[in-house]
């Protein structure tokens, strides 16, 4: 008797659970601005081809649905970009804007601001246009280039999704324009976003000059695989120019470094959160 007692109860805890999956499937989530049942719609999808989503009631196009997960996680429920301003309309600079979540969250945060924003990548440029102009956001200037220490052209590996970047090493790179980035930094700046996959190691000593114009700062880091490990360098170089930082884990690369783990990119990605007291 106990034990058909206890199989009804669970039977009718998976039967309550099924009818809460059932009436949660069109929650929309108010942080991410997309439902429940649109989620696992995109999870189900095969990974590195164009789709697009119903977020926040309009379509949002990308090219990878594993890329775009993790970025809306990210940026709307995690909110890493998230800062305050006295400045209803501060001006914003975004390194690596990919399919645009970036630029839809921070004017949502501040819908008056400015952004300058760049993507090398040439195909997910074309989505971040695509979902700018379809979202109708003003006051956003894009660039289809690289910033780097100087003007030129440098070879560019697309992965299609989150992790292009300037690269020798890996075949069937192309070509992309890059720009001295520092050429940018001579005003005032709110806010400043760097995710340039591995290029910030040569950018952020370049324009370290220039960070007294920066207020806020996010800055990914890449430890570089076969190269030397800078973040101490880096760090150092932050709190010169009057920046205290915090650091967040960012994607886990190895899980026992102790054992001769080999990442075949990077060997560190950290978040790091630079302000100003």
């Amino acid at each position: 008797m106990m034990k058909i007692i206890q199989d009804l109860k669970s039977l009718l805890l998976q039967i309550l659970q099924l009818i809460k999956n059932y009436l949660d499937r069109n929650k929309t989530n108010i942080k991410t601005g997309i439902t429940t049942a649109e989620v696992n719609r995109i999870s189900n999808l095969a990974s590195l081809q164009e789709n697009k989503a119903k977020l926040f009631s309009k379509d949002f196009y990308f090219s990878d649905n594993n890329g775009f997960l993790h970025s809306l996680n990210e940026i709307f429920d995690q909110e890493v970009y998230k800062f305050n301003s006295d400045n209803q309309a501060p001006l914003i600079i975004d390194c690596g804007s990919n399919y645009g979540l970036s630029i839809l969250y921070l004017k949502k945060l501040f819908p008056k601001s400015r952004i300058i924003a760049f993507e090398p990548d040439a195909k997910i440029f074309q989505i971040l246009n695509r979902n700018i102009i379809n979202y109708n956001l003003k006051d956003v200037e894009l660039h289809n280039e690289a910033v780097w220490t100087v003007d030129t052209d440098l070879n560019f590996y697309s992965e299609g999704s989150l992790g292009g970047r300037i690269s020798n090493a890996e075949q069937n790179h192309y070509t992309v324009k890059a720009i001295d980035f520092k050429k940018y930094l001579n005003q005032k700046i709110d806010f400043l976003k760097m995710d340039i996959e591995g290029a910030e190691n040569s950018v952020i000593f370049d324009i370290k000059d220039y960070l007294k114009n920066v207020d806020k700062l996010f800055l990914e880091y890449h430890g570089i695989v076969g190269e030397n490990q800078n973040l101490g360098d880096i760090l150092n170089m932050l709190s010169s120019v009057g920046f205290q930082y915090y650091i967040r884990v960012a994607g886990e690369t190895m899980r026992y470094p102790f054992c001769g783990e080999r990442p075949k990119i990077f060997n560190q990605q950290l978040n790091i959160f630079c302000y100003r007291n």
